[in-house]
């Protein structure tokens, strides 16, 4: 294919393409090598465009059609943009019918995300890529749209002080990452109450309450009880956890009429005045559109971070289909931020609430992107989202193929640059001070995440332990990625441990401590006290892996998850590891246990995890069949059993266990345990609460609601 070929095409089908676009001309441009101006965190990738130019110039011949505006579009190039949207710009005014923009109509950034998230500009897999300037920016906030300046029915008599009281100051705390970022529970304790979220064996059918409970000497007394009653307006509701903050109690959850991810599901989160704990007294509940996903509480404000698919098959104009709510009212324009390459038609959906005036959001902001992973520091939420491989020269490459005409020579060139990608994630950052919800950055970071302990803010740097494959052979291999608080790169450690996935991660100050498995479980130390210069100093590799990291006193690190065959990498039983990390250049295994379990959920929800070092407690709960009489005691039968299992540890003789609760029931919420004094309180998940003296581990009762 040569330049002649092109005109002739060009001439014969009759598009008035720019002179700008000419073959000739976008190669003087690329050969005159002009800066490419990205917005703020999106990585460039400069490659073989020369070759990717001239195929875009054959798509315009074999195209020049509507359907082919977003993939002229070049994702990365070092030339100058501008040039390349001309051909954009000239399609858009042969193509209002299809849009239903009138010509000379000024569009709204709604209109403008329907063009974007469901109109003609989405390409089928999965990209689009953006021929104008964010969707940012500011819009006036008019009649339906959600300003939280509006709501100004302000409640002065909540207070969330800690509540006064004989509360006993030897109690556990909820099993939080970060200190100071609460991720509240269904099982809580101030130290002189329970907090219970009771949910039946069908979460989505039944009666579900909230009991506060006076604690006495081992004695419950249930105060008081709040029904948690289906929404108006949806077959199902699901309450997901919920949080105390001084006299202040917050509920969170999830309402949907069909299914969970449809446009229509709705999270909320609810608030009541617990200052007479006999007579809880609501006070309001905020609403915004998508699944529940997580929520945090820092400093007195509430997170409620949801994931909204739009209805694909609304029209241009109703917003309310594609548009996120919050209190029935639709997302302000100023508060919906768009990133510049979109893999996903949904969005995520931030709200923050004041616990001092839950009477409207303090905050909001919406963002078009599918997050996968998240993490929340003192003063920040960070996504992590999954980008599917495209790159540019391939898409142009697959494009003229599909019309038959060879361009061998750009071809090979797309093949061998597939075959050395690597899986990337989209990091994006977003600030909270004070509540106030701000787009801060966004950048690219190899691989993906395999939970929020692969993130840590530290000093300003927030760090992050990923899995990445390579395209053709979907090989995995693990990095550590700084960044500054600009997300601008600082220093990285990549293709650590080929062949292997990351398990697990904890950050210690300066210090990294991750595992990764395929056959064995390497345990890595990394030194990140240079952040431009992080060191791996250590490296112990044992049979099995930990799913979970927890410090442990001084020195000590606890590990919990699954032993390993050496030789085939088969997964067997529980397991549990104490590290001695004293000396970062020189870890060890000081001790470990193999249980008769098969399965711990708890491993997947650290808040159904007790670690208390202080006083020497470790608890979670396991999955494993037991034999026991039927009903008549005349035959022995084998049962599907949750036991949750209290240790302490000792340096010579490992890990020694105490109690071993036989739970009555399954829940999937997984049980959870916490202590006030001398006193261990088990909840079943679902319905009771076993309660066990600490001083000789006794069961002294059970307490059913």
């Amino acid at each position: 294919m040569d330049d002649k070929f092109l005109r002739d095409r060009i001439r014969d089908d009759e598009v008035d393409v720019p002179e700008s676009l000419l073959p000739e001309n976008i190669s003087k441009k690329l050969d005159a090598g002009a800066d490419n101006t990205k917005k703020q965190g999106v990585k460039t990738l400069s490659r073989n465009i020369r070759s990717i130019a001239l195929a875009a110039a054959a798509v315009i011949v074999v195209a020049a059609g509507a359907s082919m505006v977003s993939r002229l579009s070049p994702k990365n190039t070092s030339g100058s943009n501008e040039d390349m949207y001309e051909y954009e710009k000239m399609l858009e005014t042969t193509t209002e019918e299809t849009t239903g923009v009138t010509a000379g109509m000024e569009m709204t950034i709604y209109d403008e995300l329907y063009e974007k998230l469901i109109g003609r500009n989405y390409i089928d897999d999965g990209y689009y890529i953006r021929n104008d300037s964010d969707i940012t920016g500011s819009a006036e906030t008019g009649a339906g749209h959600y300003d939280s300046a509006v709501n100004e029915n302000v409640r002065n008599d909540i207070t969330t002080d800690t509540a006064s009281g004989s509360e006993s100051k030897d109690f556990s705390k909820n099993n939080d990452q970060e200190e100071g970022v609460s991720e509240g529970n269904i099982f809580i304790t101030d130290g002189k109450y329970l907090y219970v979220m009771k949910k039946p064996d069908d979460v989505y059918v039944g009666t579900r309450s909230v009991s506060i409970c006076a604690v006495d000497g081992g004695a419950l007394d249930e105060s008081s009880r709040i029904q948690l009653d289906k929404l108006a307006g949806y077959e199902y509701v699901d309450y997901n956890t919920m949080y105390v903050d001084g006299n202040v109690l917050v509920i969170t959850g999830y309402a949907y009429s069909r299914y969970a991810y449809e446009p229509g599901c709705i999270s909320f989160g609810m608030f009541y005045d617990i200052s007479d704990k006999e007579a809880p007294k609501y006070i309001n509940m905020v609403t915004q559109s998508g699944y529940y996903v997580s929520s945090r509480i820092t400093d007195g404000v509430l997170y409620l971070i949801s994931h909204y698919t739009p209805d694909y098959s609304c029209s241009e104009g109703e917003y309310e289909s594609y548009i996120p709510m919050y209190d029935g009212m639709l997302a302000g324009e100023h508060n919906i931020y768009c990133p510049e390459y979109v893999n996903d038609r949904s969005y995520t959906v931030i709200g923050s609430v004041v616990l001092k005036n839950p009477m409207s959001y303090k905050d909001t902001e919406a963002v078009v992107l599918s997050s996968d992973n998240m993490y929340v520091s003192e003063n920040a939420i960070y996504f992590l989202s999954y980008q599917p491989y495209m790159w540019y020269g391939y898409e142009i490459i697959n494009d003229v193929e599909n019309d038959e005409l060879q361009t061998d020579g750009v071809q090979s060139e797309g093949i061998t640059g597939y075959e050395t990608e690597k899986s990337r994630s989209r990091l994006m950052k977003f600030s909270t001070e004070n509540g106030n919800i701000e787009y801060a950055g966004e950048t690219e970071v190899c691989g993906s995440a395999d939970s929020q302990f692969s993130f840590s803010e530290y000093n300003g740097y927030i760090r992050i332990v990923t899995t990445t494959y390579d395209y053709t052979y979907y090989e995995p291999s693990c990095g550590l990625y700084i960044f500054d608080s600009d997300l601008k790169l600082v220093g990285s450690i990549e293709d650590i441990a080929n062949g292997e996935t990351v398990k697990s991660s904890r950050f210690l100050g300066n210090m990294a401590y991750f595992v990764t498995f395929r056959n064995t479980d390497p345990l890595f130390v990394v030194d990140m006290s240079d952040p431009a210069d992080p060191v791996i100093v250590d490296e112990l590799k044992l049979p099995g892996f930990s799913e979970y990291l927890h410090p442990y006193g001084e020195g000590k690190m606890l590990g919990l998850g699954y032993e390993a065959d050496e030789s085939n990498g088969r997964v067997s039983n529980v397991k549990m590891s104490m590290f001695d990390i004293s000396d970062p250049y020189d870890i060890s295994e000081e001790n470990r246990l193999q249980l008769e379990a098969y399965y711990s959920g708890a491993l997947y929800e650290h808040r159904a995890i007790l670690v208390d070092a202080q006083r020497n407690l470790i608890g979670f709960s396991t999955e494993e069949n037991i034999i026991e009489a039927d009903e008549t005691g005349a035959n022995i039968v084998g049962k599907l059993a949750q036991i949750y299992r209290l240790y302490r540890y000792d340096d010579n003789d490992g890990f020694v266990e105490l109690i071993e609760c036989v739970l009555d029931v399954y829940s999937y919420d997984y049980p959870r345990a916490v202590y006030i004094g001398d006193y261990l309180y088990i909840f079943d998940g679902v319905e009771s609460i076993y309660t066990y003296e600490l001083n000789d581990y006794s069961l002294i009762g059970v307490t059913e609601f």
